[in-house]
């Protein structure tokens, strides 16, 4: 089994994490990252670092840029397991074309009909955690990272696991609540979400509002657990005629750059040490609601 530090610096990422298959046990074989690969021996979560300045224009109100959430350019990291004589499936699910609307063999789910949450994934890696506004969060980056998962049949070393006593990254501070023009996250009460043993309380999110939201909501694919392109329709938080992911509780557009996000982010930098010189709030926020009159 390849030490969990050896792989890390093997895959380069600035944040990575592998979790053993037994963490997936009893998802059905949409969720479950091992219906990719049956035969996969490790599930691993790579993160790449957003740089704030992408969020520095949106913040401005001058130039609107998204920040994405999902990486599919991990070719460098397949390469290096399959020279190791491994094999390995990055998840970057498409709409192909022609493909079959039935499993393959029993107990599957149909091709492309999956419904992986990444973010359970990292979770269970013990990258970080769900905040109160249903985003992924780590202790480096707060909400400014892209999630990127493959799984392979290379055994690798679990980790790096949370930090026995660690506190949580989000201290429930409802600046997003309070950021949100369209009120579209609710004060309380929270719903606990229970993913790997762990429990984290989230608002309630309207998901129809941010669908309309015009502070810097995106889309991104909708293949993904928890995002959607913003001209699908949605009925009761979800996009239409597909199954939830028992993990998002219905699907939401990108909202890393959106006023909840940058209220996020301009909160986290108060509590943790970033680096960066001067802060990324310097003015006051703004924020429409699409049915804000225009002025004339």
């Amino acid at each position: 089994m390849m030490p969990y530090v050896e792989f890390k610096a093997l895959a380069g990422y600035d944040l990575v994490g592998v979790a053993s298959p037994s963490a997936f046990a009893g998802l059905s074989p949409g969720e479950s990252p091992l219906s990719l690969f049956p035969d996969a021996q490790s599930v691993v979560v790579l993160g790449r670092r957003i740089r704030r300045g992408v969020f520095r224009s949106m913040e401005e109100g001058s130039l609107w840029s998204v920040a994405g959430r999902w990486l599919t350019g991990m070719d460098g990291v397949v390469r290096a397991i399959e020279r190791l004589g491994y094999e390995c499936v990055p998840f970057t699910p498409a709409d192909a074309p022609r493909m079959p609307r039935e499993p393959v063999r029993p107990g599957q789910c149909r091709p492309n009909g999956f419904r992986i949450s990444v973010e359970y994934a990292a979770v269970a890696a013990g990258l970080g955690e769900i905040g109160y506004h249903g985003m992924f969060m780590t202790e480096q980056f707060g909400i400014r990272q892209s999630l990127g998962l493959l799984v392979t049949d290379l055994p690798i070393e679990p980790g790096p696991g949370r930090p026995a006593g660690q506190a949580p990254i989000c201290d429930q501070c409802q600046e997003c609540v309070r950021a949100c023009p369209l009120q579209a996250i609710s004060p309380g009460p929270a719903k606990v979400l229970a993913w790997h043993g762990r429990q984290f309380p989230v608002g309630g999110v309207n998901a129809l509002a941010c669908q309309a939201c015009p502070n810097g909501v995106a889309g991104d694919a909708k293949y993904f657990a928890g995002a959607e392109e913003l001209h699908f329709e949605i009925e009761n938080n979800q996009v239409k005629g597909e199954a939830a992911s028992r993990f998002v509780g219905g699907s939401l557009p990108n909202r890393l750059a959106a006023a909840c996000g940058r209220a996020c982010i301009a909160h986290f930098e108060k509590t943790h040490a970033t680096g960066y010189k001067i802060p990324f709030r310097i003015r006051p926020p703004w924020g429409f609601r699409p049915d804000q009159p225009k002025e004339d």
